[in-house]
């Protein structure tokens, strides 16, 4: 069907977006020295001594070959990590409107092509300074702002209502399968690597973000009527699914009611908590990784892979368990056993194996992975569960809402990669096991709140609005 190629296109979307907001969390790997970084901040203590010096000189001589070439501190680190999301966060309601007010096709395509421009400037702009790399990716961040909302959109105008966990299993699976290829790939670059190794990192993402700009042009329209190429059948099928009615009148979204919508915040507060959580990962794995477990860039890469691996199986299948769950018992017993499942199974769970992960270090590295890819995989729940939860409160205005939930949510970006350069100066498993601490109960918090306030009803609000006191504006039904 035409609208499983878009589910494809959307796919492809989401992954394009995740490997350039998350190639250089392990292409910093390979680009610093973290001999002279260590080096340099031994230099600054009272505990430096000549044997440290001594045994830090070898060690440079030794990793001579895999350490990289810019002395960049944590903080410089963490700064770069979350430059992406500076951008991200502070344009994404804007980007949200440019694709309520331009349309898919044309408001995300540009950006798309922008992405890919971006992402091979981040080569020379590294080579010049670190502050131009921090440009760079700030303005990649933007471009991003754009292109999600875009995603959010594309579920609303083409999912119909018995496959909308599916379908928003299928899109959102492209963000995990994103992050789960660029890690092994970047790993592989970095050491076998065309021009230098990392710079072909920033090369391949490019030219991956340009193939997928020229399949959204050729596939992607705003909606199934606009669509040259949907069957009649098709078409029917979707708009009688979403009951899409054309009206003279513009809509207009009910931001107040949305922003004091509590049940709207306990789908924010479960997203915040566990984007903490992903980003964390997203972010800071590969350093975590390196420093704590010991692997070096080839390994790293390839067992960052796993855990996303097993996410993004989990998506899948919790995507179609629910669809199958609303066809033999309804939508609100589904949505009601999904409420309680993303609880469970999605933030208590991996605030739990968290904790674990805190104790165990390179001797454990095995049971540390395992644990991982259980944590990663639970995490699966916020996108075919909790982000789900939007269609059901307000099926009109998913698209805005879930804009301003990513809006906030991504904040964690910025503070993620500035809590683990602050927790972990030493590099310690006792440094690491604060910011595991942290993160579990972030995530524990964030899930109460969603299981006590969270609702499964439309409501009133998104179910019908006025005009001027006198002119019916006709609305969406699900």
């Amino acid at each position: 069907s035409l609208r499983f190629k878009i589910a494809l296109v959307g796919f492809f979307g989401g992954a394009n977006i995740f490997i350039q907001r998350s190639n250089l969390s392990i292409a910093i790997v390979c680009m610093v020295n973290h001999t002279a970084v260590d080096e340099l901040i031994l230099s600054q203590t009272d505990l430096y001594w000549n044997s440290s010096r001594d045994n830090l000189n070898a060690a440079a001589h030794q990793n001579e070959t895999s350490d990289g070439e810019f002395v960049w501190t944590k903080e410089t680190q963490g700064l770069l990590l979350g430059a992406v999301f500076w951008g991200y966060v502070i344009f994404q309601m804007i980007g949200g409107l440019i694709v309520e007010k331009v349309g898919l096709r044309h408001g995300v395509g540009p950006f798309i092509i922008l992405l890919s421009i971006l992402t091979f400037l981040s080569h020379p702009a590294a080579l010049w300074s670190p502050w131009a790399l921090f440009a760079v990716r700030f303005l990649l961040g933007v471009t991003c702002a754009v292109c999600m909302p875009g995603l959010f959109f594309l579920l609303s105008n083409w999912a119909p209502l018995e496959e909308k966990s599916r379908f928003t299993s299928i899109v959102f699976n492209g963000n995990v399968v994103g992050n789960a290829v660029i890690f092994p790939i970047a790993g592989l670059l970095c050491s076998h690597g065309f021009a230098g190794g990392w710079p072909s990192i920033f090369h391949v993402s490019g030219i991956f973000s340009f193939v997928c700009s020229i399949m959204w042009y050729i596939f992607v329209y705003d909606t199934p009527d606009e669509h040259p190429f949907i069957s009649c059948a098709e078409r029917d099928y979707i708009k009688s699914s979403l009951e899409m009615k054309k009206s003279t009148i513009q809509m207009k979204t009910p931001w107040c009611s949305i922003i004091t919508s509590i049940p709207v915040y306990a789908v924010v507060c479960a997203h915040i908590s566990t984007s903490w959580g992903l980003y964390l990962m997203l972010s800071n794995l590969p350093m975590y990784m390196r420093e704590i477990l010991k692997f070096d860039a080839t390994s790293n890469g390839l067992f960052t892979m796993l855990p996303y691996i097993c996410m993004s199986m989990a998506l899948l299948l919790y995507g179609l368990a629910l669809d199958k769950l609303t066809k033999r018992f309804g939508h609100s017993i589904s949505r009601r056993s999904s409420a309680a499942l993303d609880f469970i199974l999605g933030m208590i769970l991996p605030a739990v194996l968290m904790i674990g992960i805190s104790y165990l270090d390179c001797q454990y590295a095995v049971l540390s992975i395992a644990f991982l890819c259980v944590t990663i995989a639970c995490f699966s729940l916020l996108f075919s569960g909790v982000l789900v939860n939007v269609f059901d409160i307000a099926p009109r205005y998913a698209g805005q809402i879930m804009t301003f939930s990513n809006t906030l949510s991504n904040i964690t970006g910025i503070i993620t990669p500035y809590a683990v350069a602050k927790f972990t100066p030493n590099n310690t498993l006792a440094e690491w096991q604060k910011v595991f601490f942290l993160s579990a109960g972030i995530i524990g918090l964030g899930g109460i709140l969603f299981i006590i306030f969270a609702k499964t009803e439309v409501q009133k609000w998104a179910i019908e609005q006025s005009e001027n006191d006198s002119k019916k504006i006709e609305v969406t039904k699900y």
